[in-house]
C-alpha cells in the first residue's frame, strides 16, 4: 500500500514527543510534529470554513510563524486534537485509514475495488481495540443532522490501515460470523451500542477458541 511522506522544511517543529495538553500529528515514520489544530477555521483565513471544518477528511493545522497547512487523510499516519472546536471538529486521537467495502450497500462514495485501486482515506476515532477486531467511528452530517458511521478492521483479513463500511448491524454481524460461528445467535442492542456489542463478543469468542 502507498504511503505518503508528509514533507516539512519549518523551523521551530518538535519531534518525537508527545507533550499533554498539546496538539499533534504523526507522519507515517511514525515521528511526532507538535502543531495547532485551530478549532475555528475562520481565524486561518480559509474560505470557504466550513470544507475544513470536520476533521475527518482532511485538518487545518498551524505550525511556527503561523504557517498554515492544509493536511488530508492519508498524509499522514493520524493526528491529536487537545479540544474540539465549532461543528464537528472532536477532540482526541485520529488515524488515517482506508476505507473499502464488502459487497454490502452503503452510504459512501467507496469504489467497489480493492484497497490499491481505492484512493479513499478518512481520519478515523478508535473506539474499541481489540486483538482480532478493531471498531472505528466518525461522526458527519447530511445537512438535516448528524449521524454516526462505523468501522472495522479484522486482524489477518483486511489489509493494514484499511476499514470496512457498516450501517447496518445485521450485515456486521452475518460478515463476523463467518470466522466465529457462534456469534450468529448473538443478540445485540438495537441502539447503536450494538456495533460495540458485537465487536466486543466477536473477540471474546476469537480468544476463547484461540484458548483451547
Amino acid at each position: 500500500m502507498k504511503k505518503y511522506t508528509l514533507w516539512l522544511l519549518i523551523s521551530g517543529l518538535m519531534f518525537g514527543q508527545k507533550a499533554n495538553g498539546q496538539d499533534y500529528i504523526i507522519n507515517w515514520q511514525n515521528d511526532t510534529i507538535i502543531c495547532k489544530l485551530p478549532g475555528n477555521i475562520k481565524k486561518t483565513g480559509l474560505k470557504p470554513a466550513w470544507k475544513y471544518e470536520d476533521g475527518y477528511e482532511k485538518i487545518v493545522t498551524v505550525f511556527g510563524y503561523d504557517s498554515v497547512r492544509i493536511i488530508k487523510a492519508g498524509e499522514v499516519k493520524g493526528y491529536s486534537r487537545k479540544e474540539h472546536g465549532k461543528k464537528l471538529l472532536c477532540d482526541g486521537f485520529f488515524e488515517s485509514k482506508q476505507i473499502v467495502t464488502a459487497g454490502q450497500k452503503r452510504r459512501t462514495n467507496v469504489e467497489e475495488s480493492g484497497a490499491s485501486d481505492n484512493e479513499d482515506w478518512i481520519f478515523l476515532s478508535r473506539l474499541i481495540e481489540g486483538k482480532y477486531a478493531t471498531l472505528y467511528i466518525r461522526y458527519a452530517s447530511d445537512g438535516r443532522g448528524i449521524y454516526t458511521s462505523y468501522y472495522l478492521h479484522r486482524q489477518g483479513i483486511e489489509k493494514e490501515n484499511t476499514v470496512i463500511p457498516f450501517f447496518n448491524k445485521k450485515k456486521m454481524l452475518e460478515l463476523l460470523s463467518n470466522s466465529a460461528s457462534q456469534l450468529k445467535d448473538f443478540k445485540y442492542r438495537k441502539s447503536n451500542k450494538g456495533f460495540q456489542e458485537i465487536v466486543h463478543e466477536y473477540n471474546r469468542l476469537k480468544e476463547m477458541a484461540a484458548i483451547k
